[in-house]
């Protein structure tokens, strides 16, 4: 990797303290400026920054509108480009010489960058999260974020696809998955408003789209590929399906 101090910042939101986040850190030294958002994470920055270089924004969690935090952190942000990277994921070292010549770009203000999920000690090759792509690398003036849950990044400009790689650490047991489902399904309940909905209406919905879901990422995005992680995988993305109609019944 030739690319160090690098003129980019890279944005951290984080609630985790564990091995995960030091990984995360860890592969974003090399860019000049690393901005953290703090959501009561309990982490020893006194101690952290004696091997690392960031600056921390204490912010109150849990985070409930991912958006507005990640729109509030750009503000924050000195530099023009701005990477997001999440607090259970990082940055490949091999993909910085591709970032420092993607910024210097005059042309293009967004690149989505590829996301490799391990599930269990093992990339998943196959399924929704097989080699998806995000626009996580954007030009700071240029973008603003979307939506409270599974939000997304619009970007006012053109952009384009990289090679850039992340490694996403996102689950490492079953019993953390369906925590943070549960969580997710009652965000995303909240966001989808289905009072609207008659009640026939929405327990039509509660049975087929799980369903869908599964068939969707074990049979026609090839989960199945990933062996017994493709199917766990199918299955409780099924289950957040089944969820987000149960919370939004409750909330009705």
């Amino acid at each position: 990797m030739k690319s160090q101090n690098l003129t980019l910042s890279v944005i951290i939101l984080t609630h985790r303290n564990d091995s995960r986040f030091i990984k995360s850190l860890k592969s974003a030294q090399p860019a000049t400026e690393i901005l953290i958002l703090d959501f009561d994470s309990q982490n020893d920055w006194q101690k952290l920054k004696k091997e690392f270089h960031f600056k921390v924004i204490n912010r109150k969690g849990p985070i409930n509108n991912f958006a507005q935090e990640r729109n509030l952190a750009l503000k924050e942000a000195k530099q023009n480009w701005v990477f997001f990277l999440d607090s259970d994921e990082e940055i490949l070292s091999e993909s910085w010489d591709e970032i420092a010549e993607s910024i210097s770009s005059e042309e293009i203000d967004g690149y989505f960058i590829q996301r490799n999920d391990i599930f269990y000690n093992k990339i998943l090759r196959f399924g929704e999260t097989g080699g998806v792509k995000f626009l996580r690398l954007i030009r700071r003036n240029k973008a603003k974020y979307l939506r409270p849950v599974h939000e997304s990044a619009r970007v006012n400009g053109e952009t384009e696809q990289t090679m850039i790689q992340i490694l996403h650490h996102s689950h490492q047991n079953i019993t953390e998955f369906i925590r943070d489902i549960v969580r997710y399904a009652n965000l995303e309940a909240e966001y989808q408003n289905d009072d609207k909905l008659n009640p026939r209406s929405l327990g039509i919905k509660t049975i087929a789209y799980p369903k869908a879901k599964f068939l969707y990422n074990y049979l026609f995005k090839l989960g199945f590929l990933d062996g017994w992680r493709g199917l766990i995988y199918a299955t409780i993305m099924s289950l957040h399906s089944i969820m987000v109609r149960v919370f939004s019944y409750e909330n009705r």
